[in-house]
C-alpha cells in the first residue's frame, strides 16, 4: 500500500511539474519553471537548476512511460539520460530571513547528449565554478598532442592552467614529473593542486615513422602515434577518466609526419570517448555531490570530532561524511557535497560545535582546511 502510495505521488509530482513546462517545437527541449534555494546566489541557482533537470526528465516519463511501471523506469531512464540546462532566465531573486536567497526561473532543458552542446556544456562549467584543468603529455618532439588537447579543451570554453606552469613542470625532468606523465595518479594530482588545477590530464604519446612502398614510391612518410591518458582529480587522486588512441598521418618530412600524426591521436582521444566520460564525470558531481577533502585541526578527543562530523553532516547540500583518519588532533575527512568548495566553506565557517568554532582557513582544489578554536 506504502508503495502505491509512494508510486501516485511521485507521479503528481511530475504531472504537476509538467503543468508548468512545455517542449519546445523541432529540438527535443523542454522549458520548465523552477524554483531553488541556498545559502548564496550561487547555491539557489545550482539548486533550481538540478530541479530543472529533474522536472524536464519526469515530463518525458510521463509522455513515454506506462503508470503501472513509472519507479522502475523512473530510475533506469535517470540513469541512462543526460539532462543539461541549456539556457535560463531568472525572473525573481529573494534574500530570505534566514540569510538564504529564493531564485525562481524559467529553464531550457536539453535532454541532447551535452557534449554536442557547447551552451548547456557552458553552464555545467559554470556551475561547478570553472574547474581549472592542466595538460601534462610526455612527448618527445614538439608538444603537439599537448597543443592539441589544449586546444579542444579551449574550444570547449575549459579553464586551462596557463601553458608556462605547465613547461615549467617538464622542464625540472625530475621522476616525479615522470611518473605523473606515465600514468601515476597520486603525482599527477600533487602537481595538478601546486599549479592550481582541480583536473589534470596526464599521458604519454609514442611516435615513429612506417615503411609504405606506395608512399615511397611518391616520396612521401608515413607518421605514426599512440597516446594514452588519463584524467584525475586532483582533489582526491582518483581517475575520472582514461583512453587510448593512434594516428597516421603522410608528409614528405618524417618530423612533420609524426607531428600531425600525433595531433590526429589526440583528437581521436578526446572525441572517442575521453571527453564524453570527463563530462559526465562532472554532470554526476553535480546532479550527485562533488567529493571534499576536508581537514580540521586541533580536535583534541574522540567525543569532538563526532560532534563535528554531525555538525557538517547538518549542513544543507551534505549528502555524506566519511572520516578517513583521526590522531594527533587532526581529523581527516572526506564529504560529498551538492555544491562548491566555497558553498561549503561558507556553510560550514563560524559553525559552533561543542563551545568552539569551526574557522575555515584555506580552500584549493577540492580540499579545505580548517581549524577548531
Amino acid at each position: 500500500m506504502k508503495r502505491n502510495a509512494c508510486i501516485v505521488l511521485t507521479i503528481l509530482f511530475a504531472a504537476v511539474a509538467s503543468l508548468n513546462a512545455a517542449p519546445d517545437a523541432g529540438n527535443g527541449d523542454v522549458t520548465v519553471m523552477v524554483e531553488g534555494i541556498g545559502i548564496s546566489r550561487d547555491d539557489a541557482l545550482l539548486a533550481a537548476k538540478r530541479n530543472a533537470v529533474e522536472q524536464g526528465v519526469g515530463i518525458i516519463l510521463i509522455a513515454e512511460t506506462e503508470v503501472k511501471n513509472f519507479a522502475l523506469k523512473k530510475d533506469v531512464i535517470l540513469t541512462r539520460t543526460v539532462g543539461s540546462v541549456k539556457r535560463y532566465d531568472v525572473l525573481k531573486e529573494t534574500p530570505l530571513q534566514d540569510g538564504s536567497v529564493y531564485i525562481k526561473m524559467r529553464a531550457v532543458v536539453s535532454l541532447a547528449a551535452i557534449k554536442a552542446d557547447l551552451a548547456a556544456l557552458k553552464i555545467l562549467l559554470e556551475s561547478m565554478d570553472k574547474p581549472r584543468v592542466m595538460v601534462l603529455i610526455e612527448e618527445p618532439g614538439e608538444k603537439t598532442a599537448e597543443n592539441s588537447i589544449i586546444a579542444y579543451l579551449r574550444h570547449k570554453g575549459f579553464d586551462l592552467v596557463d601553458a608556462a606552469a605547465v613547461a615549467a613542470q617538464l622542464s625540472k625532468g625530475d621522476d616525479f614529473v615522470r611518473r605523473a606523465a606515465q600514468g601515476d595518479a597520486a603525482a599527477a594530482a600533487r602537481i595538478g593542486a601546486e599549479n592550481g588545477a582541480e583536473y589534470v590530464i596526464t599521458g604519454t604519446v609514442v611516435k615513429s615513422t612506417k615503411e609504405n612502398s606506395l608512399l615511397s614510391d611518391a616520396g612521401m612518410i608515413s607518421g605514426q602515434a599512440a597516446i594514452s591518458a588519463k584524467a584525475v582529480n586532483c582533489s582526491n587522486a582518483r581517475i575520472a577518466a582514461t583512453n587510448a588512441a593512434t594516428g597516421a598521418a603522410y608528409h614528405v618530412s618524417d618530423k612533420v609526419a609524426m607531428a600531425q600524426a600525433a595531433e590526429k591521436a589526440a583528437v581521436n582521444l578526446m572525441e572517442t570517448g575521453m571527453f564524453e566520460t570527463i563530462v559526465a564525470t562532472f554532470q554526476d558531481m553535480i546532479n550527485n555531490g562533488i567529493l571534499l577533502t576536508v581537514t580540521i585541526e586541533q580536535v583534541p578527543d574522540f567525543g569532538t570530532q563526532k560532534a563535528v562530523r554531525q555538525a557538517l553532516e547538518s549542513l544543507p547540500g551534505t549528502v555524506a561524511v566519511s572520516r578517513k583518519a583521526f590522531g594527533g588532533g587532526r581529523l581527516l575527512l572526506s564529504i560529498q557535497f551538492k555544491g562548491t568548495a566555497d558553498t561549503f566553506s561558507e556553510a560550514a565557517d563560524g559553525k559552533t560545535v561543542s563551545g568552539r568554532r569551526l574557522s575555515v582557513t584555506d580552500i584549493a582544489a577540492g580540499r579545505v582546511g580548517m581549524i577548531l578554536k
